[in-house]
């Protein structure tokens, strides 16, 4: 198992996860399988040179199985604090604690580059990574009713943070 930034040369790799993850569990992004499949492997290269980090768990050298982003604002009053996202285990790879292992690694390079505080978005109703994120240290900050409409179901969502330091 390796866990390493996801570089543009990983484009291939990262397009099948993140689409086997909006497909999979549509509740718990934003974006959706419909328009991510339209794009071509420059729209999946260019995410991964943007400002938001994206770490990949590998289980072997060519295997994905799981990824996670970390984002920190640009903001000079905000710089302090970062924001997890894009979290997708595959399956397969699923109840062996490689969640864990991709936070844990995130937090360690967060508070590497001086980050104090992480902020992350939960489906209100996926109690598996909310039990996850608060055995981590994440807690609940807030509630946003109908975040997402997902094939006509409204979404709820929560706000969970972390203070690193």
């Amino acid at each position: 198992m390796q866990i390493r930034k996801l570089e543009s040369k990983d484009a291939n790799l990262f397009r099948e996860i993140r689409l086997q993850a909006l497909k999979q569990v549509p509740e718990a992004f934003a974006a959706s399988y419909e328009e991510e499949f339209q794009e071509g492997i420059s729209f999946f290269e260019s995410k991964l040179l943007n400002k938001e980090v994206f770490f990949g768990l590998f289980k072997e050298e060519d295997k994905l199985v799981g990824i996670i982003s970390l984002s920190r604002s640009t903001l000079l009053k905000m710089q302090h604090k970062a924001a997890i996202g894009s979290v997708f285990i595959t399956k397969e790879a699923r109840g062996k604690g490689f969640g864990k292992k991709l936070f844990t690694h995130v937090m360690e390079k967060a508070q590497a580059e001086g980050i104090e505080q992480l902020q992350l978005v939960v489906a209100a109703h996926n109690d598996k990574a909310k039990q996850l994120y608060e055995s981590l240290g994440f807690q609940l900050f807030g509630l946003e009713k109908r975040a997402l409409k997902v094939n006509g179901e409204y979404i709820d969502e929560e706000y969970m943070m972390k203070i690193l330091r």
